[in-house]
């Protein structure tokens, strides 16, 4: 795992001490009565209050890796060329009762001899199907609640003055523009509070540009091509979850070392499922198999893009998640499905891109330099004299990728 540089104290922001810059984020926070936590017992908080200086903050960088994407479906076959490779059958579902321990930045493997849970990765990632929320991610969640993480680190320390984020470069080069915020909003609401909305809307735009890159051929592992999972069911719903549960966290100060932040995510992931009402292993495969001919194909193979059949494009700002109950023409349940009563409601989330009144456009950019490779596959460039885009083109490119699937699947393919 990659260290990152800082002290850090239960105090601050996200993760962020009251000391200075060191070598690497310490093994475990030494505050035991901070600030925030004494005025919150004594019911003195006020907006501002006990907030953090800019130099206090934890310098935590972008993760580097991200985790496999996981094809919609289960059970799928793998081929090669037009070879079909025996014995090789990704099972892909998962279930509630299957997750293991989260480490920041795991990416496909992960080796951590420090690890209280043991040294050896098993996240047990997959597709877990909630009656509230549909299927969701777990590598999706995870990813995104990490690059939240980061996301707020370089917020806080840069709202001062402004500034740029590097991000791993996904199709293109990637960068976050920070312009420098209002002094008055930062004393009026702390920049706790700006931070948190802030990142967690910078998230959802990078994750967003990661569907459309894989769209038009990024890979994360050479040779491997993701157009498959490119916009499926689940993908944004649980990319809103990951926001959510690092803006939890960071608001609940609990991530003061990589090994609280880790074990944090532990129970807020097990938190998030039982509110949205996650079943087991076996009920999120029969559940999968429901829409097998509707949301995808089971005769086709990995890596054909064409297995997934339907395509969620909705970016917000509210994202509602894809039920097997909706599905058109209504899916033949097997009765051994007992997962979800029918009384429950769908668990709608919320993007937002302001606060009280602050866009966040107007002092976040996520800017994209798109490469040769993008561009060679059919980019839909907003303007034809330039390869820069910005999270504001999304609508225009999106609209392409829709009009494309639309053509190999029908009009109804971007709906459930």
């Amino acid at each position: 795992m990659r260290r990152w540089a800082v002290t850090m104290s239960v105090a601050t922001l996200s993760l962020a001490g009251a000391g200075c810059h060191t070598d690497q984020w310490e093994a475990s926070a030494k505050a035991r009565a901070p600030d925030y936590a004494v005025n919150k017992a004594l019911g003195d908080l006020q907006r501002g209050t006990g907030d953090v200086s800019h130099e206090s903050v934890p310098v935590i960088n972008p993760p580097s890796k991200l985790r496999p994407c996981c094809a919609f479906g289960v059970d799928l076959r793998v081929e090669v060329g037009r070879t079909l490779i025996p014995g090789v059958e990704i099972g892909n579902v998962t279930g509630k009762d299957k997750l293991g321990p989260h480490r920041f930045n795991n990416g496909f493997i992960s080796l951590d001899r420090h690890d209280s849970r043991g040294w050896i990765d098993d996240e047990g990632n997959g597709l877990v199907y909630t009656c509230r929320g549909g299927f969701i991610d777990t590598a999706h969640v995870r990813d995104n609640a990490d690059i939240t993480l980061a996301c707020a680190s370089a917020i806080a320390r840069m709202m001062d003055s402004g500034g740029s984020l590097e991000l791993p470069s996904q199709g293109a080069k990637i960068h976050a523009l920070i312009k420098p915020i209002d002094p008055q909003l930062l004393v009026h609401y702390g920049r706790r509070e700006l931070t948190i909305p802030m990142a967690k809307w910078l998230d959802f735009q990078i994750s967003i540009w990661h569907e459309i890159a894989t769209w038009y051929g990024y890979a994360s592992m050479a040779s491997w091509p993701e157009k498959i999972s490119a916009f499926s069911p689940e993908d944004l719903y649980s990319n809103v979850i990951g926001g959510d549960i690092a803006g939890g966290i960071i608001e609940e100060r609990g991530a003061s070392s990589d090994d609280e932040y880790n074990h944090s995510m532990d129970a807020w992931i097990q938190q998030v499922g039982k509110r949205l009402e996650a079943v087991p292993m076996e009920q999120s495969r029969l559940a999968m198999q429901s829409v097998d001919g509707i949301w995808w194909d089971s005769s086709k193979r990995i890596p054909d893009w064409q297995l997934v059949l339907r395509r969620n494009f909705h970016i917000g700002p509210d994202v509602a998640p894809w039920l097997v109950g909706e599905a058109s023409p209504p899916p033949p349940l097997d009765r051994r499905f007992t997962g979800c009563p029918t009384t429950l409601n769908p668990l709608v989330l919320r993007a937002p891109d302001g606060f009280e009144g602050i866009a966040f456009r107007d002092y976040l950019t996520l800017q994209m330099e798109v490469d040769e490779e993008l561009a060679a596959n059919g980019f839909a460039f907003p303007r034809a004299d330039s390869r820069v885009v910005t999270q504001d083109d999304y609508p225009f490119i999106i609209d392409a990728i829709r009009r494309e699937n639309a053509a190999a699947f029908g009009a109804p393919a971007d709906a459930p």
